[in-house]
């Protein structure tokens, strides 16, 4: 009797001991998964013009995070609209009861911002910048999901040295490209074009074969203009950025 409730009793510790540890393992996996990669939500006032669902979240200028989703969704009240803003942050963190870098950036005043979009593919990212103070959100939590705090664009108006920079910018890119090997070679294949034609047309009425001799040659040059012409706009097409910074 003794003997079978001794091993009960071991039985019971040994299932037990296995419960324990498959929970610890599962415990300890989702706690991995979860510092791998955590997700926030931000909350921005103004125009969240050019955000997307890709778009990068940078601290000091290297990529920490991206966007993974933009709703539209009501207050708690509901009588304001708000736009949540979904980021999941890239965490290297190991295992343990460690400081999650994410907590350290928010304790130590940083705050989301949302750039200015960029000029040429009108995308903008989401900065964490430091600010010497800020009002907490008063959400700490929205769908399950931790809050992070934001403050609003700051918006930066053209001045008259911003306007003549542009301007300069604009001249540097048109010189270069109308000193561009292409173009100059695109001129002069239309003058001897303009050659070819003014040859052709004296000799048409003297001998027909010579004439077509020279529209043949007319027609090679036709054809190196416009060869001339795809490369430029292949190059245009592959660096539109030329136009305003000038071929590197």
């Amino acid at each position: 009797m003794r003997s079978e409730k001794f091993y009960t009793s071991i039985g019971v510790f040994v299932v037990g001991a296995l419960i324990l540890m498959i929970m610890a393992v599962v415990f300890f996996y989702e706690e991995y998964v979860h510092a791998q990669s955590q997700m926030y939500v931000m909350f921005f006032k103004g125009s969240l013009k050019g955000l997307n669902s890709t778009t990068p979240v940078t601290y000091r200028g290297v990529k920490i995070g991206e966007v993974k989703l933009i709703e539209i969704t009501e207050n708690r009240a509901m009588n304001k609209v708000r736009i949540p803003v979904y980021v999941q942050f890239f965490v290297e963190k190991n295992l343990g009861f460690t400081q999650n870098p994410i907590h350290l950036l928010i304790s130590n005043g940083y705050v989301a911002q949302v750039s200015t979009p960029n000029f040429i593919t009108g995308n903008a990212e989401i900065e964490l910048v430091k600010m010497d103070s800020h009002t907490p959100s008063k959400d700490i939590f929205f769908n399950d999901y931790p809050v992070f705090p934001t403050r609003s664009r700051v918006e930066k108006s053209p001045t008259l040295d911003d306007s003549i920079k542009a301007a300069k910018m604009s001249f540097e890119a048109f010189r270069t490209l109308i000193t561009s090997d292409e173009v100059k070679d695109l001129i002069k294949s239309i003058n001897n074009m303009s050659d070819s034609m003014s040859v052709l047309a004296t000799r048409m009425d003297r001998n027909l074969p010579p004439a077509m001799a020279y529209f043949n040659i007319t027609m090679q040059k036709i054809a190196d203009a416009a060869s001339s012409t795809q490369n430029l706009t292949d190059y245009l097409s592959r660096n539109p950025e030329s136009l305003l910074r000038g071929k590197r």
